[in-house]
């Protein structure tokens, strides 16, 4: 009988199919090289990526790197003689807050403060999440201007309507009532 022989691969022995690193290194070396540059620029690119969204979603990082000299008074230690009577009331920064209501139940209530405040049905872009098939992804924003609480319809399909009339953008009034479409549906109302 006739021994039937099977083809080594280039480059193995027949006493020892074994692999050397050092081997692999001189002959593939550009290549292993080339390799690393790009793992090394995809692991930049996604850190870049991360901290960029990081600072999209959290407004307050981009102000304290644009102000870095700025004192917010969180490092001032006071002693008890020093410290001056604070009035009592609602805390700097919250100018009310919005209630939102989905076929007249409430279903969650949101502090309006010095950042926006994105409503939406995506996750991603919104703070404020609603997950109603009139809502668009990013429907509008509440926000604080010139001592006013604004809402702005960010091109909406549906449209926003303060108190049944379509508006673009509208100063806020306590009570007032913002419907995400005209079926009222979906209701944010806004009190002081």
């Amino acid at each position: 009988m006739k021994k039937s022989t099977m083809p080594t691969p280039r480059g193995w022995s027949r006493a020892g199919a074994g692999f050397s690193f050092l081997a692999f290194w001189q002959q593939n070396r550009a290549g292993v090289l080339l390799a690393l540059l790009v793992v090394i620029a995809v692991v930049l690119f996604f850190l870049w990526l991360a901290r960029r969204r990081r600072q999209d979603t959290f407004p307050e990082i981009k102000a304290e790197q644009r102000l870095p000299n700025v004192d917010l008074g969180i490092t001032q230690i006071e002693t008890a003689g020093e410290q001056e009577a604070r009035p009592v009331g609602p805390s700097p920064g919250i100018h009310g807050k919005i209630e939102v209501l989905v076929n007249d139940r409430p279903i969650s209530t949101y502090l309006v403060t010095d950042n926006p405040l994105p409503i939406g049905r995506d996750p991603g872009q919104s703070l404020v999440i609603i997950q109603e098939p009139i809502v668009s992804k990013l429907h509008c924003q509440i926000f604080f201007r010139n001592g006013q609480v604004v809402v702005r319809d960010l091109n909406s399909t549906n449209g926003v309507y303060v108190n049944e009339a379509k508006v673009s953008e509208q100063e806020l009034q306590d009570n007032d009532v913002v419907f995400l479409g005209k079926k009222g549906t979906v209701k944010i109302v806004y009190h002081r």
